[in-house]
């Protein structure tokens, strides 16, 4: 079984295909140099490895957040609120 760590990206073939093309124009439009999609393909590789935890970490820190905010709200929509004597 192959188990996926957290931050791991997983890309369906289209996808990486899209992505490997889209290299090679960026390449050609910006810097006017051709680019092999091996060549492509290795950059593709190389900056999922490196950015891919980098983004996870950051949406994680952005879910946290969101979910700490929403459980904040509901706290104060479902508690009832004390008329201080019992």
């Amino acid at each position: 079984m192959n188990r996926r760590l957290p931050g791991d990206v997983e890309i369906s073939l289209e996808e990486r295909e899209a992505l490997i093309r889209d290299i090679t124009v960026f390449f050609d439009e910006q810097f006017e140099q051709e680019v092999s999609s091996f060549r492509a393909e290795m950059m593709l590789d190389y900056f999922l490895e490196k950015l891919s935890p980098v983004v996870y970490n950051s949406a994680i820190v952005d879910a946290r957040a969101f979910l700490a905010e929403r459980l904040e709200d509901m706290e104060a929509t479902l508690f009832a609120k004390s008329s201080g004597s019992q």
